[in-house]
């Protein structure tokens, strides 16, 4: 990059059900950016999906509705969305789920033509479309991934009997029913027997027009961060343990909830695999950047992908074992964000059309 300082807009907040998240690592990447190359620059997406340059005294509030209800008193600016580019050199990206992880704001930002971190459109809506995504990744041939079953919500509310006769020909309970489009465990249920599958259907057409349901896995369960654009490396992948028989939202994010292991303490050879089948998903979804890619290890000790997040903003919160990844492979906290902000640069420097 030049020697100059470039102005880095941090995005974050939104109108998804993971906003306060988002909220928790934008506060965290703003304050952590490196002031000797970059200018920070706040900036809260509200729940109308408008933009505001908020003050250090804003970004300090528990959630986003405080920093909603204060925008007109405490010092905020309005952004419109032309404005956007004759104020920052590049976005980060710190959203979270729907309209901020799916494409939308990446799509946005290419049309003003401002670099920002992480995946492109494509390859973003692909990490929060669980359907889509295990299509390219069956095609790819080398991915392991779990037995499944899409349903919509038309045929589900047409053939409701036909639908449960063929869950009961291709699963055995208990079952996992979830969004296909959501994150943070939202919206998801173990179905235990027959008579809690309409139940657990239902819940997950609460957040989307479309259920995910999925054999339910028995192992260890990983993230690995996979790391840069064209020739990425996978870090050293992280346990992820907890006291119920699903990983919950209260799991992920409050403390104390389930504990962190970096690197995850197995034979050699099935970290090596794990990081082989999390760069393979990686290239096949066409992320950049970086991507948080999670799966399980069954009790024989195959490596199964269950949940590839190609969305920039996957662990940028405080307390984030993807900061522990990195410092594995010999990056600080300043230093990995810097990378972050050198490979968005990089990635939008080559591309032909949108990233």
């Amino acid at each position: 990059m030049e020697n100059k300082k470039f102005r880095i807009g941090v995005i974050f907040g939104g109108k998804s059900s993971e906003k306060e998240v988002s909220l928790a690592g934008g506060r965290h990447v703003y304050q952590h950016l490196d002031r000797t190359k970059f200018i920070p620059i706040a900036i809260f997406w509200d729940s109308q999906l408008r933009f505001w340059q908020i003050p250090e005294g804003l970004i300090i509030r528990n959630t986003c509705k405080e920093i909603e209800e204060n925008l007109q008193i405490k010092g905020a600016k309005r952004i419109f969305i032309e404005e956007l580019k004759d104020l920052i050199d590049l976005a980060f990206l710190v959203t979270h789920g729907k309209y901020g992880d799916d494409g939308c704001l990446q799509g946005v930002l290419e049309i003003l033509n401002i670099p920002y971190t992480g995946s492109g459109v494509l390859s973003a809506a692909l990490g929060l479309d669980k359907k889509m995504q295990r299509e390219l990744m069956k095609a790819d041939g080398r991915i392991n991934l779990p037995e499944y079953l899409v349903i919509k919500r038309s045929d589900w509310e047409k053939n409701k009997e036909a639908i449960k006769k063929t869950i009961k020909e291709k699963f055995s309970y208990p079952i996992v029913t979830k969004p296909t489009r959501e994150g943070s465990t939202i919206g998801v249920m173990l179905v235990k027997d027959e008579k809690d599958l309409e139940k657990g259907i239902n819940y997950a057409l609460e957040y989307d027009n479309e259920v995910l349901i999925e054999e339910r896995i028995k192992g260890r369960e990983f993230s690995c961060v996979v790391f840069g654009n064209e020739d990425p490396v996978a870090f050293l992948p992280t346990e992820t343990i907890y006291d119920s028989e699903i990983f919950t939202y209260d799991h992920k994010y409050l403390p104390g909830a389930s504990k962190k292991i970096t690197p995850i303490k197995i034979d050699e050879k099935i970290i090596k695999e794990i990081q082989e089948q999390a760069r393979r998903t990686y290239l096949a979804l066409g992320c950049r950047g970086y991507a948080r890619i999670d799966g399980f290890i069954e009790e024989d000790g195959k490596v199964l992908i269950t949940d590839p997040n190609s969305a920039a903003s996957t662990g940028m919160g405080p307390s984030s074992w993807t900061y522990h990844q990195a410092a594995l492979a010999g990056l600080s906290l300043t230093d990995f964000l810097t990378k972050i902000i050198e490979l968005a640069f990089q990635a939008h420097q080559n591309k032909k059309g949108p990233l």
